[in-house]
């Protein structure tokens, strides 16, 4: 059974969920963990890994998507474009990327999601499996 501080924060969350948040942060500076609404908190922190993940997934397959036009399509213009394109998803990826979440990572399956959205774009034929290893991602 819940008790009323767990019911009234709950409650917030479900109202106000950034007095929700900063009332949480608070409560974990000051030691109160008694006092937090365990189950919500929990749930959140699920959900920022998840997050996490799909923002990873998702700045990878540009930059596969990115690579495969560097690699495969004679344009001579847009390739500054292009290599700007990667610099930033790169960047991006440094700041957020941790070693466990790296482990999470499918660069097959990503590579299938960018092959097929490049596919839609450009009549190319491109390997099965993804053409770059991990630190060929990383590098310009």
């Amino acid at each position: 059974m819940k008790s009323s501080i767990d019911k009234s924060l709950h409650i917030l969350y479900e109202k106000d969920y950034y007095l929700w948040l900063g009332s949480t942060i608070e409560k974990l500076r000051c030691g109160q963990f008694s006092t937090l609404d365990l189950e919500n908190l929990i749930k959140e922190l699920e959900s920022m890994g998840r997050t996490d993940l799909r923002t990873a997934n998702s700045l990878i397959k540009q930059i596969i998507i990115h690579r495969l036009k560097l690699d495969n399509l004679p344009d001579l213009e847009p390739r500054k474009h292009w290599q700007k394109e990667i610099n930033n998803f790169q960047e991006q990826l440094e700041d957020l990327l941790s070693t466990s979440l790296q482990a999470k990572i499918d660069l097959e399956k990503i590579y299938k999601r960018a092959k097929r959205e490049f596919l839609v774009d450009y009549s190319v034929n491109l390997p099965e499996k993804c053409p770059y290893i991990w630190d060929e991602l990383f590098t310009d």
